[in-house]
């Protein structure tokens, strides 16, 4: 996807400036781009990553432990952090050693829903809750998302996932 990504961007850099009439019906624009497509797809290639594999995992560690309860049992502020509590209060893994990848992965979760439920664009008033995120801006409303996010974003959910299943 980064090699699509680096190639689309090239494609827009050299694409001709045109001067369109915004109130025609139909586009007269010679050239579209999708690069606007890609990080937030990729985004959410790798939260269906983990929420799969989380699943997985949780599902081995239930019959390894020959628990009664499930993940689905069990409430948490979201689905991860539902999986994270099944986890460690239910399996008792222990995984404080990837906390900072449970947060980042969180954090994901949120621009991923973001861009899911809202087009990309934060409501008024919870910028501030973007804007702390490392690797993800605001123009207006709309979400930027840098490289740095998408590749943090898959070393963390590395991390997560190893820790769940070596454990």
């Amino acid at each position: 996807m980064f090699a699509v990504l680096h190639e689309s961007s090239a494609e827009d850099r050299a694409a001709p400036f045109e001067v369109l009439d915004c109130d025609e019906d139909e586009s007269q624009a010679t050239y579209h781009s999708f690069t606007h497509f890609i990080k937030p797809d990729m985004l959410m290639n790798i939260y269906s990553l983990i929420d799969f594999w989380m699943k997985r995992i949780c599902e081995y560690q239930k019959a390894k432990k020959k628990l009664g309860l499930s993940y689905r049992d069990v409430r948490g502020k979201n689905d991860l952090d539902a999986l994270r509590k099944f986890l460690t209060a239910y399996t008792g893994l222990d995984l404080t050693a990837v906390q900072t990848s449970f947060k980042h992965l969180d954090d994901l979760r949120k621009v991923r829903n973001q861009f899911i439920h809202g087009g990309g664009h934060v409501p008024s008033g919870k910028e501030a809750d973007f804007l702390i995120i490392n690797g993800i801006s605001l123009s207006m409303s709309l979400i930027i998302v840098e490289d740095s996010f998408i590749w943090d974003s898959l070393e963390h959910a590395q991390k997560c996932l190893q820790a769940a299943a070596q454990a």
